[in-house]
């Protein structure tokens, strides 16, 4: 059922047109399609981390924040060191992960960013996908012709 429920929200993503990839790890495309993907990672967020609507409700102000936090850091233009950036990303996910535990619980806390990164996997998966079968498809036209 997992299994069934994974396919289904990935097939969503046959209407977001994602035509390059996202220049950094942490930041999604804009506009309608970034909007599509955007409410997918809220709704596979809230089933993997099991959030009662009270929990959603003191989480995603909160996550909201973090990931404002990480993608001034990665984004950060006098920044220059990635090493650097990094371990700033790290410490940023070390300070909201007390902050999660302490709404969700430790477990869940923790969770959160395994979930996030699961989540970036399994788009990044889908596009390259995608990608192998657009070519597949302009070279077996090629081919016909």
């Amino acid at each position: 059922m997992k299994l069934f429920s994974i396919t289904s929200m990935l097939s969503m993503l046959l209407f977001v047109s994602l035509g390059t990839r996202a220049q950094q790890q942490e930041e999604l495309p804009r506009g309608k399609a970034g909007e599509k993907l955007q409410a997918m990672e809220v709704a596979y967020l809230t089933r993997e981390l099991n959030l009662s609507p009270e929990d959603a409700q003191k989480f995603w102000p909160v996550f909201n924040k973090y990931r404002q936090e990480v993608k001034a850091t990665i984004t950060d233009p006098d920044m220059t060191d990635p090493l650097e950036r990094q371990q700033k990303v790290l410490n940023i996910r070390k300070q909201y992960r007390n902050d999660f535990s302490r709404i969700l619980n430790a477990d869940r806390g923790n969770h959160v960013f395994s979930a996030e990164d699961q989540f970036r996997q399994l788009v990044r998966r889908e596009f390259m996908r995608r990608q192998f079968e657009k070519r597949e498809s302009l070279g077996q036209r090629k081919r016909d012709h």
